[in-house]
């Protein structure tokens, strides 16, 4: 298993769920488009990236940009892998 400091951010519970069984270390998930109303989760992130920065994992679709470039507006772009 791999050890990774950062926390990843993921879209869905199938991504955590595959990517728990690689990886040990913290994974978020946005829930898709659940992360433009869940202030929890963005304070999450936020906590995160500024403690051990984070790694954005998100489909190469529409949405999946979308939940990147939200996210990327939320935290300093040198917290993000």
């Amino acid at each position: 298993m791999l050890r990774v400091e950062q926390a990843i951010i993921v879209e869905g519970k199938y991504d955590k769920i595959k990517l728990s069984s690689l990886i040990d270390g913290v994974i978020i998930q946005t829930n898709g488009y659940g992360i433009f109303k869940d202030k929890e989760k963005v304070a999450l992130i936020k906590f995160y990236a500024e403690k051990t920065g984070i790694i954005i994992l998100t489909d190469s679709d529409s949405g999946g940009f979308m939940i990147r470039n939200y996210i990327k507006g939320i935290v300093p772009n040198d917290r993000i892998t």
